[in-house]
């Protein structure tokens, strides 16, 4: 299953600067250069490794970025071994074949109109997840049913986790990440909040079938998906809104992840 997609990252990026800054700048945003646009995965399961590719938009075009066809994409382990993914459909490379191993480390290497790309990732220890429920929750002087997870952090520092969340099949476009650097030990209930703009639409109601998708991802991973969430939800209202910190070398944004993927489905009460 898809993380949450870049463009929608970029594209709140673009309207958070626009809002913030009370003096009028004129920018050429019609000549800015092009920039490749990498989602890239590699998890534990078979089917689990895509790289999506991508080219940034004009400022006023509409919210399609166009997929880059024709790239080399391989990904090679930390043994030699070199996997070369097929263009399933324009911009989706695939290797359904190719699943991580825990411990191992992947080098991410794309060539695409003459720039190359770089990235690293190790596949972490996979942490059990332990239950999916959903309960009701006061939220904003509102009762709203909320997906918990549950899942015990190990005693040692260094894991990390995001989880990605299904209503009745269509993505939540909210990003959820975790670590455990002050839970280290203790059993984790994990509430996945909704924020106050959610439509009622879009909320969890009874009989709702609801998936999450629980990844054990390394630290830089983590931090990319951890930026993204602070520009999202504005937690973080004294910095300055940037594009997420990236764990891509060259001319590129977006990311390379190596992570564990466990799912559940639940139907809420």
């Amino acid at each position: 299953m898809r993380l949450f997609p870049i463009r929608y990252i970029l594209l709140f990026v673009v309207i958070a600067l626009t809002a913030s800054c009370r003096k009028v700048i004129s920018l050429d945003l019609h000549d800015a250069a092009k920039r490749l646009v990498v989602e890239a995965d590699i998890t534990n399961q078979a089917g689990g490794c895509q790289v999506l590719l991508s080219q940034t938009a004009d400022f006023d075009a509409d919210n399609n970025f166009p997929p880059v066809s024709g790239a080399s994409v391989s990904i090679s382990d930390n043994t030699g071994n070199m996997t070369l993914l097929t263009e399933s459909s324009p911009g989706t490379y695939v290797a359904p074949s190719l699943v991580a191993q825990t411990g191992a480390t992947y080098h991410l290497l794309i060539v695409s109109n003459g720039d190359t790309v770089r990235s690293v990732s190790t596949l972490p220890v996979q942490v059990n997840f332990d239950n999916l429920y959903v309960a009701d929750e006061q939220i904003f002087g509102n009762t709203n049913k909320l997906a918990n997870v549950i899942y015990t952090d190990p005693t040692d520092l260094g894991h990390y986790y995001q989880f990605v969340q299904w209503v009745n099949g269509v993505k939540v476009k909210r990003i959820y990440t975790a670590d455990n650097q002050l839970t280290a030990g203790r059993t984790q209930d994990v509430q996945l909040f909704l924020g106050p703009d959610t439509k009622d639409k879009d909320k969890i109601k009874s009989g709702d079938t609801v998936t999450v998708e629980m990844q054990c991802l390394d630290e830089a991973a983590h931090d990319y998906w951890f930026s993204a969430e602070q520009s999202a939800t504005g937690d973080n209202q004294n910095a300055v809104p940037s594009n997420p910190v990236s764990n891509l070398a060259g001319n590129a944004l977006g990311y390379f992840s190596a992570h564990t993927s466990q799912i559940r489905t639940v139907q809420a009460p």
